[in-house]
């Protein structure tokens, strides 16, 4: 007679993340290895071990593993211009409405928490050193004015108005500033704190 003991159930198969995914983990890795050991403790072995990855994983998800600094600056580039243009090009027809919804995204936690704001640190000491990583900061700027520009294209222009270039510029200046600000201490000046100011500051420059 054939046993009847119940066989013990068979885990289910591990579904293996795909590469975007596992990507993603390791750029995520890699931040929290900048913003809590710096440049030099940023290995590739210690991003491997806080993403649960192999080490020979890296050549799979990345151009070139020995430049992983590099490329995650590039990824949260290309990720923070995306995300801000999707969260205020719809509303470009009222460019303040826009510049709002801006600066929120900005001070989200998505791009205001203390690890990005510790990794971007570190790729503005890279950029001021490599001209790699400076080609990279240069290019970032570029396209956040220009999307700014974008944002503001819709407001009546005044003849006593800055000329454009300038005013974005130095709403770019208040903005990085804040940005700062509020990583160094978030009780000093909180988030929303940071945003209406940021309101305030494109009211003044774009005379509205």
């Amino acid at each position: 007679m054939a046993s009847t003991a119940l066989k013990p159930p068979v885990p289910p198969r591990r579904r293996r993340a795909s590469p975007l995914v596992r990507r993603a983990d390791l750029v995520a890795a890699t931040v929290s290895c900048l913003a809590h050991l710096g440049a030099k403790g940023t290995t590739g072995r210690e991003i491997c071990r806080r993403a649960g990855v192999s080490h020979g994983l890296l050549r799979h998800y990345f151009r070139n593993p020995d430049n992983l600094l590099l490329e995650t600056y590039e990824q949260l580039c290309e990720d923070m211009l995306a995300q801000m243009e999707a969260v205020a090009m719809p509303h470009a027809a009222d460019p303040l409405d826009a510049l709002h919804r801006y600066f929120l995204a900005v001070f989200s936690d998505d791009w205001a928490g203390p690890d990005i704001i510790g990794a971007w640190m570190v790729f503005w000491q890279q950029a001021r050193s490599r001209a790699d990583f400076a080609a990279v900061s240069d290019s970032f700027n570029l396209r956040q004015r220009a999307l700014l520009e974008r944002l503001v294209a819709a407001l009546p222009a005044r003849a006593d108005a800055l000329p454009m270039a300038d005013a974005i510029a130095l709403l770019s200046a208040v903005l990085d500033g804040l940005w700062i600000e509020y990583y160094l201490s978030d009780q000093r000046t909180p988030r929303e704190r940071c945003v209406a100011l940021c309101d305030a500051a494109a009211r003044r420059l774009f005379g509205v």
